[in-house]
């Protein structure tokens, strides 16, 4: 039977991961939609792992969860799916965050203006099996949700943005944030900018 929802969760080692996971898995553990399943892949850097368990998911809906990040509510799958069920033109979704209570679309995201939020906030329906554009670049690994919403929302419109649920964001030292230099960031965005011929 195909999973009405996919939870990708993209793993990398980081201090204290065991409490991560662990946060992360009991969240999903205790929603109270239970037609679900959980792709949990390691494979190399962060956008490359991204697309691997992508690629991986069998169901309708595919949401989007870092190892470090959590479900805050119990019924977040069930609120998720219903709106994906209620509009049947809905094709990609952002949440909620606990670093970002109301997500906004911004026109400029390639320049560093993201105000969706991390990719842990996003779903979206499961088109892409023959697409693999449409995934992570894994030229990037800062602006990589920037460069993504940009290209889903070329593709499909601008999200649906649902304030009625929300995702723990986990705050730590070893967030891309926090790792890369600023000179770094600013090379992605040079990088996008050059993309998205800004």
């Amino acid at each position: 039977m195909t999973p009405k929802i996919s939870i990708v969760v993209p793993f990398h080692w980081m201090q204290n991961w065991q409490f991560f996971l662990t946060r992360c898995l009991e969240s999903i553990e205790k929603q109270t939609f239970e037609e679900y399943e959980i792709i949990l892949i390691k494979h190399s850097t962060m956008p490359i792992t991204s697309n691997r368990v992508i690629e991986s998911a069998k169901g309708d809906i595919i949401k989007v969860l870092y190892c470090d990040d959590w479900l805050e509510s119990e019924d977040y799958l069930e609120k998720l799916y219903k709106g994906f069920s209620q509009f049947k033109s809905l094709e990609w979704a952002i949440t909620s965050a606990t670093n970002n209570k109301y997500p906004t679309w911004t026109n400029d995201l390639e320049t560093g203006n993201n105000k969706l939020g991390s990719p842990s906030a996003l779903a979206f329906r499961n088109r892409f099996e023959d697409n693999y554009e449409q995934f992570f670049d894994e030229k990037l690994s800062w602006a990589l949700d920037a460069d993504l919403y940009k290209r889903l929302e070329k593709r499909f419109g601008q999200p649906m943005i649902l304030l009625d649920i929300s995702v723990g964001i986990g705050i730590h030292d070893g967030q891309m944030t926090n790792i890369l230099t600023d000179q770094e960031k600013q090379k992605e965005f040079n990088y996008l900018k050059k993309k998205y011929g800004n």
